[in-house]
């Protein structure tokens, strides 16, 4: 575990989990401060929800500027880029993590995962596709139109 040594005032400094593409997470100390928090993630920072007690920072523009692929979420979304985890104070602060959640973030984002441009873009862009009529909008959609009495309904 890295320290910051240079401070006197523990309440500025949280421990968090650090999870950077193709590693495995560790633990370290950071300041408690925004400015702290973007360089680790190497920009804007993003909030991304993991439970009541526990959240994610993140690259709000990773994908975009094409920084790497780093750990599928729940939902199907790929962080990219370095992010880290931090818990909750219950009143929307940051606070240091407890021995139970690192060795259970630990264990979630523990194996390194690559991933595909597709799987990478998949979050992102949408294809609009123009529908010129209800048929042609449930075939676009892939639904099968096998009773249009039903539609009509």
């Amino acid at each position: 575990m890295e320290n910051i040594n240079d401070t006197n005032d523990i309440s500025d400094v949280i421990q968090v989990l650090i999870v950077e593409p193709q590693k495995r997470p560790y633990v370290k100390e950071i300041r408690n401060d925004f400015r702290a928090m973007q360089d680790i993630v190497g920009g804007p920072i993003e909030y991304v929800y993991l439970s009541d007690e526990v959240h994610i920072y993140c690259n709000e523009e990773g994908k975009l500027l094409g920084l790497t692929g780093n750990r599928k979420m729940g939902n199907g979304d790929v962080l990219a880029g370095t992010f880290f985890i931090c818990a909750d104070d219950g009143y929307g602060g940051d606070v240091s993590l407890t021995e139970e959640q690192i060795a259970e973030y630990t264990a979630r984002f523990q194996e390194p995962e690559t991933f595909s441009y597709r799987e990478m873009d998949s979050k992102i862009f949408a294809r609009v596709m123009p529908a010129y009529s209800m048929e042609d909008f449930l075939e676009k959609m892939g639904i099968a139109n096998e009773d249009e009495e039903d539609l009509e309904r």
